[in-house]
């Protein structure tokens, strides 16, 4: 059960991001959304979920500290990305301001499906 709600945090937060990166393009068609949200599935599993599974240990609903968390870790990927198409100026994509719109606006769609999906108490706590 734990595990269909990673899959549905997991792809509803690569769809999402898509559509947000594919509106900020200005450019969407069915063959670059397909792709987009496969590389975005693949780039959530590997760096997003660990986080995730870290956070799930004591489960908090639309915590601020968890989007903090997600938000840092998502710079960290997009900064690395962004020195490995660009390695000469290392200092630059700090000046980048779209750095900081898709770290930001894609740790809070993974954060908001993850608050839905998985930060649910157990019925043990519940009680």
């Amino acid at each position: 059960m734990r595990v269909r709600r990673y899959l549905y945090t997991l792809i509803l937060s690569s769809l999402a991001a898509t559509c947000v990166y594919m509106i900020d393009l200005g450019y969407f068609h069915y063959i670059p959304l397909v792709a987009v949200t496969i590389i975005l599935i693949v780039c959530y599993a590997i760096f997003a979920i660990p986080v995730q599974v870290f956070l799930n240990r004591n489960p908090k609903k639309f915590n601020f500290k968890y989007l903090f968390i997600y938000s840092f870790v998502s710079f960290l990927v997009w900064y690395i990305f962004a020195i490995t198409n660009n390695a000469d100026d290392v200092f630059s994509v700090f000046g980048n301001a779209t750095i900081y719109f898709y770290s930001i606006t894609f740790a809070a769609i993974f954060w908001f499906w993850d608050s839905v999906f998985l930060q649910i108490k157990s019925n043990k706590e519940k009680v």
